[in-house]
């Protein structure tokens, strides 16, 4: 990142952030100038402070202000990541992803101007992974929330150690309100001789100007709400003690804190201070949320949940003059972020614990209490901008016994994804995960990595070298390049090799999107059913899937393409139409970009679909496919790129738009202080959107029922490779009846008449729980048998293989015409390399190629017969030329050749993502305008270049859709000049030749759109 002066990116008005009253009082603003001369002092920097006390957001700009950039900061979660990087921008006054950027996911809001840069610990890991040390080319590393002890940032926090160990310059700042300080210190006491680890502790202030906070327990909230204090340990904790008492839920608690809530609203006069509630689950919420909402008049609630769209949870920041504010949460709301007005913190002092699941081989979630830490944190988020008084709903001397600090989730996992993660990273210092994980602040029981380990090793993920390392082999590699959880990295490759790569693609990103793209409206389950159905399975007919989640999955794959097939090829064909415009054709398109996001967005809404999750899988999609073209596995070559949505041609969908009151709005889906109770809303009613088996939803359901039981399967043999059993149906076992479950249980009365056995000796039938997504929760108790059919064994699976290195001149050959009356067309042949060497191959007299070069009176002998033509640019002169410049005879061409050369852009991406764009828009149009459907479409370039550029992307924005690709024979038809280096291992870097067919989009759904471009192409003949 490049250094320039503090303000370069900020408004001209720019000044000093710190001289706003808004901040001046905070206090760590009393410690600025010895904040930044430790950090300068020290390579590791601890500050601890309470929460609100301002250093997240304040001691990246005290080291700004002192011109010690570029900076970047960590936070746990992307909602804080989010949060915290608005509002330093908004202090500072300037543009989000200029002078202060952010990057979450596949969300990148930063540029090379960035000087401060907050990202998630996964992002940052990622990186190190990925680069190695050049990921820390920062002057500043600030990992703030250290307390929170995800796997990710227990991890990052172990790879910046390894790297500090060999950057002296490098600057580590560890941040917390809670963290256990000396654990911390003590951590990194071995940098080197006669350094130390500085601890910095910011001071409470007794001024007036710091809110105070005061906590009361549930003995507190019975007398304040008049209930019997008897038994209320055992009504709403379970019990007297965390370690004897479950922290599931009950009802009781529900209406104790609605209760509370009226009487803070009763007691509060300041309509403007707001109440937070901590509860553990969705479901939890839900149940609070069912409560008040009858009370929508007086309360306006926010949720903050994982599922719930970044944007739409930062609305909980507005301040509301005409309601109080009530906002549910999970932990997402613990750390970092300032909620303004936050008066009454409601603590449920319960959480979400994901551990994993042996019995189920899945990860699993757990009710825990909380730990002390993590209340403190939440305490923390009232006292910041009012004075805040916390509930906790456990009596004092049950608090009193909760754990100090919570068991790091490092400790709970199976750690494969990661095992295999740091066996790829390309750093040797972070890339044996023994090694690596033995030096993690709670290292990991040891036979937990050995597990992980051979069970890489059995997926063939991984193979152990001689002297007893591990490196992952081709599968491996490919798995870990996916920026998705293992399960769903693992389902996007057992698609591939079944022949539906993109549809396991998309599954495997829905399968870890929060929100999905099909709106689920909070607290109405029966609505998100009927809105599941309105794309997949509501005729009842599909029988395929054995699970909940994996209908819903389905039905948000059909949704994302029904979006593609509805709107989305709508606006191509409009575009494509607008190119050809005669008058005007910028200014319309410039005002139809600026208008499309309102368009789509009214659109969504319509058909119940969140655009932000849309347009999220989008991406997230054509980054996976692009990694796949990177590495290209053997499925690749053959794994036709025709979506299952495009299937069938004839499909269509008019929109039949009706007006529902707005008491069904979703009450976290839209600004309510926009709404007009008395308005309506409009909903398409066209229902089902997709019909049974449209888009091959069966097949792509049975595919992922199959791929589902095969990961169970692997998961579940022991690394031998052998399996537990084997099944044939439900109700005989190899041959032989199976045993009557009724029958186990004691209550089967069909006696001799019964179909099943009666001996406890005979085979149980299939658990389906078992082989779904859910996984069985029974365990080894189950009556049902968890035995797997010898078919299923992964054992015999095709596992990811390279494609073979062989390049034949035989695959290209093949798809050229062999009918007299048709010729390929070879596009941009400046120095005629191209032409010469088909030549020997091909009858010259079907070639015909084009030039830039002005004609001339060279004779090569190799290019008799073929036909030039010169003095044309590519692709304005060729494909879409002015009447009388062209002769192409494209009722000829059967097939079109073209080998981009990008010599003359240097390292433009964009220029050479222009040059690519406006090839499949001109030929889009051409074989459109003159129903040229037999022409195949042959890109032959670097494989690597081809992912850069996001070919694939191109054409299919055009109608365009990959159907093959294979390796380009140099030897027989000659070197290109476009070659791409690398040294990672695993990944290819040749030429290869991409095949491309043109499916028309149907004329039922948009009209006899041919016509209008035959008539347009036309028209620009005749003007010229």
């Amino acid at each position: 990142m490049a250094s320039s002066s503090p303000t370069s990116s900020c408004s001209s008005s720019y000044s000093s952030p710190f001289s706003s009253s808004k901040f001046s009082s905070l206090p760590v603003m009393a410690l600025r100038e010895k904040i930044v001369e430790k950090i300068l002092d020290n390579r590791v920097t601890v500050i601890v402070g309470e929460t609100g006390c301002g250093k997240s957001s304040q001691v990246p700009q005290f080291l700004l202000e002192e011109n010690i950039q570029p900076i970047m900061c960590t936070q746990p979660r992307r909602f804080a990541v989010v949060a915290v990087a608005k509002m330093v921008a908004k202090a500072r006054n300037c543009e989000l992803g200029g002078e202060v950027g952010y990057h979450i996911g596949h969300s990148r809001h930063l540029s090379a101007r960035s000087k401060i840069v907050f990202k998630t610990a996964g992002v940052l890991l990622d990186e190190m992974r990925e680069k190695g040390s050049n990921a820390l080319n920062y002057k500043v590393i600030i990992l703030d929330e250290v307390h929170e002890r995800s796997v990710e940032s227990d991890l990052v926090l172990v790879c910046v150690k390894q790297f500090l160990l060999k950057n002296k310059d490098l600057r580590v700042v560890l941040m917390s309100a809670t963290a256990h300080i000396a654990r911390y210190k003590d951590y990194f006491r071995d940098l080197g001789r006669g350094e130390r680890v500085e601890v910095l502790a910011i001071p409470s202030s007794n001024q007036k100007t710091i809110f105070q906070r005061s906590v009361s327990y549930l003995e507190q909230v019975a007398d304040n709400l008049g209930i019997s204090s008897e038994s209320i340990p055992t009504r709403y904790c379970s019990g007297l003690s965390p370690s004897t008492s479950d922290a599931d839920i009950k009802p009781e608690l529900y209406k104790l804190i609605h209760e509370l809530v009226l009487h803070i609203h009763e007691n509060e006069k300041d309509i403007e201070k707001s109440i937070l509630i901590f509860l553990p689950t969705y479901y939890s919420l839900e149940q609070q949320w069912q409560l008040l909402t009858p009370l929508a008049s007086t309360f306006k609630i926010h949720i903050l949940h994982s599922s719930i769209d970044t944007e739409q949870a930062l609305m909980a920041m507005k301040i509301w003059k005409s309601h109080r504010k009530v906002i549910l949460a999970t932990n997402i709301a613990e750390s970092s972020v300032t909620i303004p007005k936050v008066a009454y913190v409601i603590d449920s002092c319960r959480s979400l614990q994901v551990y994993w699941d042996n019995l189920r081989k899945k990860e699993s979630t757990e009710l825990v209490w909380v730990s002390k830490s993590q209340a403190e944190q939440r305490r923390g988020r009232t006292g910041r901008t009012c004075d805040g008084q916390v509930y906790r709903l456990v009596t004092g001397s049950f608090f009193s016994k909760f754990e100090d600090y919570e068991v790091p989730t490092i400790l709970r996992l199976s750690l494969r994804q990661q095992v295999l993660l740091i066996c790829c990273a390309e750093s040797k210092a972070i890339n044996d995960p023994k090694v690596l994980l033995q030096k993690a602040l709670d290292p990991p029981d040891l036979q937990v990595v050995e597990d992980s380990l051979d069970l890489l090793v059995h997926m063939h993920a991984l193979e152990r070298t001689p002297r007893g390392r591990y490196e992952p082999t081709f599968y491996g590699r490919l798995l870990a390049s996916f920026s998705l959880s293992f399960d769903s990295s693992v389902l996007v490759l057992k698609f591939g090799d079944l022949g539906m790569l993109r549809e396991g693609i998309l599954l495997g990103i829905l399968m870890d999107t929060q929100p999905l793209p099909v709106l689920h409206p909070f607290g109405e389950e029966y609505l998100f059913t009927k809105y599941i159905e309105a794309y997949f399975g509501g005729d009842g007919k599909n029988r395929v899937l054995n699970g909940r989640k994996e209908e819903v999955f389905m039905g948000n794959l059909c949704a994302f393409q029904f979006w593609q097939r509805v709107f989305r090829d709508k606006h191509r064909v409009e575009y494509l139409k607008q190119i050809l415009k005669i008058d005007g054709p910028k200014d319309e398109m410039k005002a139809t970009s600026i208008l499309l996001p309102k368009i789509e967005e009214e659109w969504c809404s319509f058909h119940n679909l969140v655009q932000s999750s849309l347009l999220s899988v989008s991406e997230i999609y054509d980054d996976i496919l692009n990694s796949v073209h990177r590495f290209r596995p053997k499925f690749l070559g053959t794994s036709d790129g025709l979506p299952s949505y495009r299937d069938p041609y004839e499909f269509s969908h008019t929109c039949l738009l009706e007006c529902l009151p707005n008491d069904h709005v979703d009450a976290v889906a839209a600004d309510e202080e926009l709404l007009d109770p008395s308005s309506e809303r409009r909903k398409c009613v066209a229902v089902p959107y997709v019909a049974f088996n449209h888009f091959r939803t069966n097949d792509v359901a049975e595919k992922l029922a199959a791929v589902i039981k095969e990961i169970r399967v692997l998961y579940a043999e022991d690394t031998s490779g052998h399996h537990h059993g084997s099944v044939d149906d439900n109700t005989h076992v190899n041959g032989q009846a199976s045993v009557c479950v009724f029958f186990m249980k004691g209550f089967c009365n069909r006696g001799s008449q019964c179909l099943f056995s009666h001996s406890v000796q005979a085979k149980r039938p299939q658990c389906k729980f078992f082989f779904s997504l859910q996984g069985c929760r029974n365990g080894q108790s189950c009556f049902f048998s968890h035995d797997m059919d010898p078919s299923t064994s992964s054992a015999s699976s095709n596992f990811s293989l390279p494609e073979d290195n062989d390049a034949d001149a035989a695959s290209l050959l093949k798809l050229f015409p062999t009918s007299s009356d048709g010729c390929i067309l070879l596009l941009d042949d400046t120095d005629f390399h191209i032409a010469s060497n088909l030549a020997r191959y091909y009858d010259p007299s079907k070639v015909v190629t084009t030039t830039c070069l002005s004609e001339t009176t060279m004779f090569d002998p190799s290019l008799t017969g073929i036909r030039i033509l010169w003095g044309l640019n590519h692709p304005y002169q060729t494909i879409i030329a002015k009447e009388g410049m062209s002769p192409i005879p494209w009722k000829e061409v059967k097939c079109v050749l073209w080998f981009p050369n990008f010599e003359s852009y240097s390292e433009n991406l964009d220029q050479q993502k222009h040059l690519l764009q406006n090839f499949f828009e001109c030929l889009a149009i051409r074989i459109l305008a003159d129903e040229l459907y037999e022409v195949q479409v042959i890109l032959t370039m670097n494989n690597f270049r081809f992912s850069q550029l996001q070919v694939e992307k191109f054409g299919r924005d055009c109608f365009f859709f990959l159907t093959q690709s294979f390796p380009f024979d140099e030897t027989s038809f000659g070197k290109l000049p476009d070659t791409v280096t690398t040294k990672k291992p695993k990944l290819v870097s040749r030429p290869i030749s991409f095949v491309f067919d043109l499916h028309p989009p149907t004329d039922i759904q948009f009209g006899d759109y041919a016509a209008i471009l035959n008539k347009r192409l036309h028209d620009i003949h005749k003007t010229s």
